[in-house]
C-alpha cells in the first residue's frame, strides 16, 4: 500500500488542530494520520523510519524565485561570491574562453560590498571579452551591464532613444555605457535566451532541484522577469521535467501579464495543473527596484540623481488587467516596492473590489511591498479578507539596510514592515528573489526575526517590525500555500495533505534567534520519499 511511518519525531505540524505530534503516517504520497492513530493504522506492513527525535516541519516553499535564471546561472556564471570587480572580470574572461559558449551570461554581482563600490561599464567588459556578446545581471535583476558586442547585436547605439519603462545609461557624448535598466535590458535578453537550447535548459532545471532540496525546500513559486521573455521556455521546461517523471519539486509557475489576454482566449486559468505543476499568477510591474533606484517613492532618493524612481505599468492599465483577470478566473501578482507604487496600488485594489468576478483559484498577490506608509497599510487592512496576499523577501532587508539609511534616513522605518503586514490581516509568504539573495529559508527566518545580519548583536534594525520565529516559519509554509489557494493541499502536516517535510537538527521554535542560521537540514521529503539526506 506504499505506506511509511515516520516515528519518534518532534513534529511541528503548523496545523492549528494538532500543533505538535511525534509520528506521521504517509500513504501514496499524502499524510494519512498523526501520532497514536498513525502507529495504529501503520499495522505490520508499513515501512518504519525512526527519526531519532529530529524535528520535522512542513517542507519549505520558496515563494519568489526566478528559477529559470537561477538554474541557468548554476550552469553558466554565478557571480554572487565576487569580492571586487576583478573577480567578476576574471570569471568573465574564463567563461569567454570556453568554445561552446556563444554568449557570456552571468548573474548575481553586487557592487555594494566592493572596494570600488561602482557599477562597471562595457569598457571594463570589452577588455576581457571583446569577441563574444556578454550580459551580466546585477543581483536585483533590474540592472545589467553588457559589452559592446551585445550592444551591437541588439542594435543599441548612440542616440537610440530611451525605452518605455526602462533606461539606457549614456555618457557625456551620448554613447551607451553598457548599463541597462529594467525594460532597457530586454533587447539583449531576447538574443541571449535565443542562444540556449532546450537541452541546456532541461539539464539546468533538473539539476537545480537537488540544490533546493539541500535546504529543505520542496516547492517554488517561479516568477517572471520584466516582459516575461522567458515565460514560454520556462513553462515548457517545467512540463518536460514533469512528463519525464523526474520532477521532485512542486512548482507554481507564474506567467507574464503580457500573456494574460492570450491565455484567456485559450481558456487557461491560474491554478490549472496538478500537484506537481500549476499555472500561477500573471505578473505585472508597477515600479522598479531599490537597488537600481527605480522603485517609485514618495520622497526622492537623497544620494542619487534618480529622482523618485521609475513607474512602470500605468495604474489605469493595472486596473484594467485586474478586472480582466478577475472576470476570467485568473489572478495577478503585482510587483510594488516603493511607497508611491504601494499607495496607488492600494487605492486601485479598493476600487476594483466591486467588479464582477468569476470563481478564482487563488487571491491576487503583491510582490515585495518593501516600503509602505502606516496610513496605506490601514487601507490594505480594509480589503476583503483573503482577497490579497503579500510575498516578501526578508534577506532583501539585510542587503539594503545601509542603502536605505543613506537614501531615506528615518523614513526607513516604513520599509520591510513584516509585522505590520501580519497585523493588517494579509497572508504573508516568504521567499528570496533568488538569485537576488540566497534561498536558505533558515537565513530568511533569521533576517525576519532578528532584522540584522547573522552574528550581529546590534539592536534590530527598525525592530518594531520583527516577527516571531513561529510567524517566520508560517511564512515559509502555510503562507505560500494560502497565497496560491492551496491551503487545503499543502503548507502544514495534516491528514490528506501532501507529504512534503523538512527534517531539521533543531526545532526552530525552541532555540535562541541567533542559532537559526546554524540549524542543519538533515533530510528532505517530497511525496513521502527522501529526496535529500545529509551525509553523516
Amino acid at each position: 500500500m506504499n505506506a511509511i511511518l515516520y516515528d519518534n519525531a518532534d513534529v511541528v505540524t503548523m496545523d492549528d488542530n494538532t500543533p505538535r505530534t511525534d509520528a506521521v503516517l504517509v500513504r501514496c504520497g499524502r499524510v494519512e494520520a498523526l501520532g497514536d492513530q498513525a502507529r495504529a493504522l501503520a499495522g505490520e506492513f508499513a515501512e518504519r523510519r525512526d527519526m531519532h527525535g529530529a524535528c520535522m516541519v512542513p517542507g519549505f516553499t520558496e515563494s519568489h524565485i526566478h528559477y529559470f535564471d537561477w538554474a541557468l546561472a548554476l550552469k553558466h556564471l554565478m557571480l554572487d561570491k565576487a569580492r571586487d570587480l576583478s573577480d567578476v572580470l576574471d570569471a568573465v574572461s574564463e567563461e569567454a574562453a570556453r568554445p561552446e559558449r556563444d554568449w557570456v551570461i552571468g548573474y548575481g554581482w553586487y557592487e555594494g560590498g566592493w572596494p570600488e563600490q561602482r557599477i562597471f561599464t562595457r569598457r571594463d567588459l570589452d577588455a576581457v571579452c571583446p569577441d563574444k556578446p556578454a550580459v551580466l545581471w546585477r543581483a536585483d535583476l533590474h540592472l545589467a551591464v553588457v559589452n559592446t558586442k551585445a550592444l551591437e547585436a541588439a542594435g543599441i547605439a548612440r542616440n537610440a532613444g530611451q525605452p518605455a519603462m526602462g533606461r539606457i545609461d549614456v555618457d557625456e557624448n551620448g554613447e551607451p555605457t553598457g548599463v541597462l535598466r529594467d525594460w532597457g535590458i530586454n533587447p539583449v535578453r531576447t538574443l541571449a535566451l535565443a542562444s540556449l537550447t532546450d537541452e541546456d535548459i532541461d539539464e539546468a532545471f533538473a539539476d537545480a532541484q537537488k540544490e533546493l532540496h539541500r535546504y529543505g525546500i520542496t516547492g517554488v513559486h517561479d516568477l517572471r522577469l520584466m516582459g516575461g521573455l522567458e515565460a514560454g521556455p520556462a513553462l515548457s521546461a517545467w512540463q518536460r521535467l514533469r512528463h519525464s517523471g523526474s520532477m521532485r519539486l512542486r512548482s507554481w509557475c507564474c506567467m507574464a501579464v503580457e500573456h494574460l489576454e492570450e491565455a484567456i482566449r485559450l481558456g487557461l486559468r491560474t491554478g490549472m495543473g496538478d500537484e506537481w505543476l500549476r499555472m500561477g499568477h500573471f505578473k505585472v510591474y508597477s515600479d522598479g527596484s531599490m537597488g537600481a533606484k527605480t522603485a517609485w517613492v514618495l520622497d526622492p532618493y537623497r544620494k542619487s540623481s534618480a529622482g523618485s524612481g521609475l513607474p512602470m505599468f500605468a495604474m489605469d492599465e493595472i486596473g484594467r488587467l485586474l478586472k480582466l483577470a478577475r472576470q476570467s478566473g485568473n489572478s495577478l501578482t503585482i510587483h510594488a516596492i516603493g511607497d508611491h507604487a504601494v499607495r496607488d496600488l492600494g487605492t486601485l485594489l479598493r476600487e476594483t473590489e466591486s467588479c464582477t468576478a468569476s470563481q478564482r483559484f487563488a487571491p491576487d498577490r503583491i510582490e515585495h511591498m518593501q516600503m509602505v506608509r502606516t496610513e496605506d497599510l490601514e487601507r490594505y487592512a480594509g480589503l476583503k479578507p483573503g482577497s490579497v496576499a503579500v510575498s516578501v523577501q526578508p534577506l532583501h532587508l539585510v542587503l539594503d539596510m545601509e542603502m536605505i539609511d543613506g537614501e531615506f534616513g528615518e523614513l526607513g522605518r516604513f520599509t520591510y514592515p513584516f509585522a505590520s503586514i501580519l497585523k493588517a490581516g494579509m497572508a504573508l509568504a516568504f521567499g528570496s528573489d533568488c538569485p537576488v539573495t540566497h534561498f536558505d529559508p533558515l537565513l530568511g527566518m533569521h533576517a525576519a526575526v532578528a532584522r540584522n545580519v547573522p552574528g550581529c548583536e546590534a539592536t534590530p534594525w527598525h525592530g518594531q517590525e520583527c516577527v516571531s520565529a513561529e510567524d517566520a516559519l508560517r511564512a515559509y509554509t502555510v503562507g505560500p500555500a494560502a497565497s496560491c489557494g492551496l491551503e487545503n493541499e499543502a503548507g502544514s502536516i495534516a491528514p490528506g495533505k501532501l507529504a512534503d517535510f523538512a527534517v531539521l537538527s533543531k526545532n526552530p521554535l525552541e532555540i535562541p534567534t541567533a542559532e537559526l542560521p546554524g540549524i542543519e537540514v538533515l533530510q528532505t521529503v517530497v511525496a513521502g520519499e527522501f529526496v535529500f539526506s545529509k551525509s553523516k
